[in-house]
């Protein structure tokens, strides 16, 4: 069965009587009109109204964010007035139960916020999404007190996490551990209010050392200068960490059981009773990520969109422009599917965790290691989609689109930075098949 012929015609014709097939362009793609958000399917009326508003706030501020892009880059962070606008509007208690002031719109309603941001700056993006995405980790996983004590600190928490210490210790005493150390690439760090730092808790006589994540208030940690010289996602507030003899109480410790795998609902959900809170950690981490390269890979067709509608074909002795030719067109159309397929695949990863969590909740199965590898490595296939769309974009854009300071090579950066760290898709894929098959890499099966 063939489908029905698409006419390609889309000839206009000016007052002057001349032919073009390409309205002109009014203002910069991406900033408003229909195709500027993504849409929303949430259906209770409560988290689609809460997430409608930040999606507005999120495309108000974005001509702000496109502006301030190469500020942003040179900063190695955003402004302290922005900081201030997402505080105002929210955006840190996306994630954050309701018990204690926050907004709790779940998984997939926080990628959609977090691709909005991103469309406008893919670097303040990932700041908030990594840093106020703990969240969900720490309403998931750490006692009701310790939840207590942190979310109604400040009234919201922006809390960065970091698995890579440099020469950390931990001593246990009375009461808790004393900690020091330093960590890398704390995105979130600038204004942080909080910190998740990973550490080896020593063994006991009756326990045997444990690897744990602690939580640490502001006061107690020095952010430091030493991010902003990688080559993308330069104003990512992905700054270090440092520590030293800082006391963390019990309470505010958490052993990690819940990275890979939960088979009985947690202590989160218990709280709480919303399963968006008894998920795994390695279902959820990696489309903090995925959901910047989304909102990135937007922001990249809106600007090519603005390239090909603003300038001439080459060799073209008419003069038409690069958006009547289809050799652009096509580049175009292709990679809007891409992102458009991206983004989708990313929002029912999150309805999948949010069933998975669901179905832990009620008993009805589990949150087992196959199902959140799985997860995880369907965000890494969104970051691919995303990475292959803008090789063609940034190739066909022209020289003048790869200089200094344009926005098509700062996107074509930010991906590349995205795409080079040492989280991969290759590196969890074959781990995701030995858990399929029922075995663990430890096994050797």
């Amino acid at each position: 069965m063939s489908r029905a012929k698409i006419s390609t015609d889309t000839m206009l014709e000016t007052a002057s009587g001349a032919q073009r097939t390409t309205p002109p362009l009014t203002e910069e793609p991406g900033l408003s009109g229909p195709y500027a958000t993504t849409p929303v399917t949430e259906s209770d009326p409560r988290v689609r109204a809460e997430t409608l508003r930040l999606i507005g706030a999120a495309r108000e501020i974005r001509p702000l964010l496109r502006e301030r892009q190469q500020q942003t880059e040179d900063a190695g962070r955003f402004a302290p007035d922005v900081n201030e606008y997402l505080i105002e509007h929210g955006f840190y208690k996306m994630l954050m139960p309701k018990l204690f002031g926050g907004l709790e719109i779940g998984v997939a309603n926080f990628f959609t916020v977090i691709s909005e941001i991103a469309r406008g700056c893919p670097s303040t993006a990932w700041c908030v999404s990594l840093a106020c995405a703990h969240s969900l980790t720490l309403g998931s996983y750490w006692g009701e007190q310790a939840q207590r004590d942190i979310f109604e600190k400040h009234g919201y928490m922006i809390a960065p996490a970091s698995g890579n210490p440099m020469g950390a210790t931990a001593t246990r005493v009375e009461g808790g551990i004393r900690l020091s150390g330093k960590w890398r690439y704390c995105s979130g760090a600038p204004y942080s209010t909080h910190f998740f730092p990973t550490v080896i808790v020593p063994a006991t006589d009756t326990e045997p050392e444990y690897r744990a994540w602690a939580v640490v208030s502001r006061e107690d940690y020095t952010v430091l200068d030493d991010w902003g010289s990688v080559i993308g996602m330069k104003g990512s507030g992905s700054n270090g960490i440092e520590m030293d003899d800082v006391f963390v109480p019990d309470h505010h410790l958490c052993h990690e059981t819940w990275s890979t795998e939960v088979t009985e609902p947690t202590v989160g959900y218990a709280i709480h009773g919303n399963p968006m809170y008894s998920g795994v950690f390695f279902g959820f981490a990696e489309g903090e990520v995925a959901a910047v390269t989304v909102g990135l890979g937007y922001a990249a067709c809106d600007e090519y969109e603005r390239i090909i509608r603003s300038t001439k074909a080459p060799f073209s002795g008419s003069g038409t422009l690069r958006a009547d030719n289809d050799d652009w067109r096509r580049v175009l159309g292709m990679s809007m599917s891409r992102i458009d397929a991206a983004s989708a695949a990313l929002i029912r990863n999150g309805e999948i965790y949010a069933e998975y969590g669901r179905q832990v909740a009620t008993g009805d199965g589990v949150f087992d290691a196959s199902r959140s590898m799985r997860l995880n490595n369907s965000h890494f296939v969104v970051e691919e989609l995303v990475w292959e769309a803008l090789q063609e974009l940034i190739r066909t854009a022209g020289t003048s689109a790869s200089q200094d300071g344009q926005r098509m090579q700062r996107y074509f950066r930010d991906i590349w930075a995205t795409m080079s760290r040492t989280d991969q898709f290759q590196f969890f894929a074959a781990p995701a098949v030995g858990y399929h098959f029922g075995a663990t890499e430890q096994d050797g099966e």
